[in-house]
């Protein structure tokens, strides 16, 4: 009842309209089965229980057909009566039950003894001692593997360091400092750059590029409590993700990434939100041919927020932009291609693209009872101003309407954030931009980023010299985990 009250006459963030009470408690009634008795309703009520069975059965199945890869424990179990006496029965049938065992997560103790020897006979003779073995880091336990399981406990499953402190120690007796994680996080991260380099330079020279900022916490020394950073992260289909980390949000740091030290600068498609910062960007290197495309996401947001205020005009919108989106769905379903995707976009989108382009401009004009400051106007002035930068998903079929690849590349972080809290200091914001650019390129693939920092490491050990860096790279490595290649490998390609 508390709750009903609040919803009628508490306050506006949480009230709820009248007619819209209404009419979810009418949709609760229509959902509850009708008394019993009604013959024709029966056959109904079953068809939904098979249905449910079914769907149950269906992912059973799944999950036994998963488990063939494992490591299989066969074991037969027989009557103590049939054991007792075997010949006087015979095999006639065996029932099945397949269960799955858990095995926590094992550390191994590698000790390397280097026997030093001497030649027999010679006093003069020198001791002849082995060279030690590659390591990631000398005078360090620090292994791939061990390496490959903290970041990925990290910064794939969230788990911070405190907390992996005290689950090596409860769990395995291992006495494994916060702090030393911390300078191991931070040593990789150097070994990973010049990685994290190369995949730079592709995104610089490619044409389209998604990009987009999220805000971090992080501590300001001195101040004793924590500042915000951000992560900027851009985003190409073939090339993956990269994670970039600044201090603030201004236009001076897309040059990071977008401008390169040997000259070479990114020209093309450059698709964000509306932050003032890339268009001032844009403005700032007028001399280079970038085109600005914006986010039908972001705008549609705009028209979400505003729909309790003018409930009939945006609910409309909102229909009208959903519809381009059940295209372009429709469109990845056929797994189209760039051609394929513009010509349709031509045919179809089009239509309902300038229909709502004219509508904006004639509610900002014609409407006055539709004031500025109100969440409507705006979302018109927001979509007036971001409209027309939409125009190059028609020229081009390789670009997407929204941002949104990019925001779930983003999604991670804040998950994590809530684990971890803030980053450290300012200064080591780049080195989890780095760690953060390698585990989002495997995670795209769906495979596993322990995987891949393990071989990464075991190869970055031996200190290749630059020229093998690009085999290095995590579209290599995929490359020979996947034979045939997955559709998201060859979406990437295409």
């Amino acid at each position: 009842m508390s709750a009903l009250l609040t919803r009628i006459y508490g306050p506006k963030s949480e009230k709820m309209d009248r007619d819209q009470l209404l009419l979810a408690f009418l949709e609760d009634e229509a959902k509850k089965p009708e008394a019993a008795g009604g013959d024709e309703d029966a056959p109904a009520a079953d068809d939904e229980l098979n249905t449910t069975r079914r769907k149950k059965a269906t992912r059973r199945n799944r999950l036994i057909e998963s488990l063939e890869g494992l490591t299989t424990i066969d074991r037969i179990v027989i009557d103590p009566e049939v054991a007792a006496n075997p010949e006087l029965y015979r095999l006639l049938d065996e029932e099945v039950s397949v269960r799955l065992h858990a095995d926590p997560a094992s550390f191994t103790r590698e000790i390397i003894r280097r026997q030093t020897h001497v030649l027999k006979g010679d006093p003069d003779a020198v001791p002849i001692t082995p060279p030690l073995e590659p390591c990631l880091l000398p005078g360090s336990v620090l292994t791939p593997s061990m390496a490959a399981y903290l970041l990925t406990q990290k910064f794939c499953y969230h788990s911070p360091f405190y907390r992996e402190q005290w689950k090596l120690l409860a769990a395995h007796g291992i006495d494994l400092t916060r702090n030393v994680m911390c300078g191991w996080h931070d040593h990789l991260a150097g070994l990973l750059l010049p990685l994290y380099e190369i995949i730079a330079d592709r995104i610089r020279a490619s044409d389209y590029v998604q990009v987009d900022e999220t805000p971090i916490k992080c501590l300001e020394p001195g101040k004793g409590k924590t500042g915000t950073g951000y992560f900027w992260v851009y985003n190409h289909a073939q090339h993956g993700v990269l994670f970039d980390w600044h201090k603030s949000r201004a236009n001076t740091c897309l040059d990071n990434i977008l401008i390169g030290d040997a000259g070479s600068c990114f020209q093309g498609y450059l698709q964000s939100d509306g932050l003032r910062a890339y268009r001032t960007y844009i403005d700032r290197h007028a001399q280079l041919d970038i085109v600005p495309v914006s986010c039908l996401s972001h705008i549609r947001r705009k028209f979400v927020e505003a729909k309790n205020d003018y409930p009939r005009i945006t609910a409309w919108i909102i229909l009208q932009i959903a519809k381009i989106y059940r295209i372009e769905a429709r469109l990845r379903e056929k797994r189209a291609g760039p051609l394929e995707r513009q010509r349709i976009r031509w045919l179809e989108t089009r239509r309902i693209f300038d229909h709502l382009q004219k509508l904006f401009t004639h509610l900002l004009k014609r409407r006055p009872q539709i004031t500025p400051e109100s969440n409507l106007g705006r979302a018109l002035r927001y979509a007036v101003g971001q409209w027309p930068h939409l125009e190059p998903c028609f020229m081009d079929g390789r670009i997407e309407f929204d941002n949104n690849l990019t925001e779930n590349k983003i999604r991670p972080t804040k998950i994590g954030a809530k684990n971890w809290l803030f980053i450290g200091a300012e200064d080591t914001g780049w080195r989890s931009a780095v760690i953060y650019t390698f585990i989002e390129q495997i995670r795209r693939h769906g495979l596993d980023p322990f995987a891949y920092l393990e071989w990464v490491f075991e190869k970055l050990m031996h200190d290749p010299p630059a020229d093998q860096h690009e085999a290095l790279l995590p579209e290599v490595w995929v490359a020979t985990q996947r034979d045939p290649a997955t559709p998201e490998d060859q979406e990437a390609a295409a």
